[in-house]
C-alpha cells in the first residue's frame, strides 16, 4: 500500500485500475497518485496482483480526498478502467449505476487458456467481447468500449495503451486536474525516448474521453 497526503481539495473520487501483467496498470495508479498529491489532495493507493509475468490478473485503486483506506468498498468506484474485458467484468462488484467504466475491448488471453490449448491441442476459448460488455451493462449504463490497444499502436506503440486510458479520465474531467497538469508529471517520469509515443497516446485518449462524454449527454 502506498500512502501520500496534503490538504483535502475538492470532491472526492475512488479510481479502480484493472488489467494483466504488463499492461501498465500499476504505472498508470502511480502517475495519477504523484499528480494529484502535487496539488495538495490526500491520496491512497492499493494494489493486488498476481503472477505479474504471466498475464495474472493486476488491480490498482487511486482514492483522492477520501480518507486514509486504500479499499474501495463494495458498489463505491466512481470510475473503472478496464485495460483487459475480462478483468472489467472481474471488477463488477465495486460498480454500481453511477459508475463510469471505460472498457478496452482488446483481449490478453489468460495464462491458463494458453496453457490448456497448448497441453489439450484446442483452439483458446476466451469470453466474447460483447458478451462481457453487456455484462457490465447490466449494473451500470455509463460504459465505454472501444480498442484502446489499437488506438496505442496509432500513436506508435501498443505498449502505450495505459496512456490512452488514463487520457479518458481527463478528457472526461473526471479527477480534480487538468491534462495539462498530469501530462506535466507523467512526462518527467518516463524516458525522454516514450515521451513522444505516450504523449499521442495520451492525447488520443484525451479526445476520445471527451468525445465519448459529449455522446453521453454530459456537460
Amino acid at each position: 500500500m502506498n500512502s501520500t497526503s496534503g490538504q483535502r481539495n475538492g470532491p472526492g473520487r475512488r479510481i479502480l485500475i484493472v488489467g494483466t501483467g504488463g499492461q501498465g496498470v500499476l504505472t498508470a495508479a502511480r502517475l495519477l497518485c504523484d499528480c494529484l498529491v502535487e496539488r495538495g489532495h490526500h491520496v491512497v493507493s492499493g494494489q493486488l496482483h498476481g503472477m505479474a509475468q504471466r498475464g495474472g490478473a493486476v488491480q490498482s485503486s487511486v482514492i483522492v480526498d477520501y480518507g486514509i483506506s486504500p479499499v474501495i468498498p463494495s458498489g463505491r468506484a466512481d470510475c473503472v478502467l478496464g485495460f483487459e474485458p475480462v478483468e472489467t467484468v472481474r471488477a463488477l462488484p465495486f460498480v454500481s449505476s453511477r459508475t463510469v467504466v471505460y472498457m478496452n475491448t482488446a483481449p490478453v488471453v489468460p495464462f491458463i487458456i494458453g496453457q490448456q490449448s497448448v497441453l489439450q491441442g484446442k483452439e483458446a476459448k476466451y469470453p466474447d467481447v460483447g458478451t462481457l460488455a453487456e455484462a457490465v451493462r447490466a449494473v451500470t449504463p455509463h460504459i465505454f468500449t472501444f480498442d484502446a490497444t489499437q488506438r496505442a499502436a496509432e500513436a506508435g506503440s501498443a505498449r502505450a495503451l495505459n496512456m490512452v486510458m488514463l487520457g479518458c479520465l481527463f478528457g472526461a474531467e473526471i479527477l480534480p486536474c487538468t491534462a495539462g497538469a498530469f501530462w506535466g508529471t507523467a512526462v518527467a517520469r518516463m524516458p525522454p525516448a516514450m515521451s513522444e509515443t505516450n504523449g499521442k497516446a495520451f492525447l488520443h485518449g484525451v479526445e476520445l474521453g471527451k468525445a465519448l462524454q459529449l455522446a453521453e449527454g454530459r456537460p
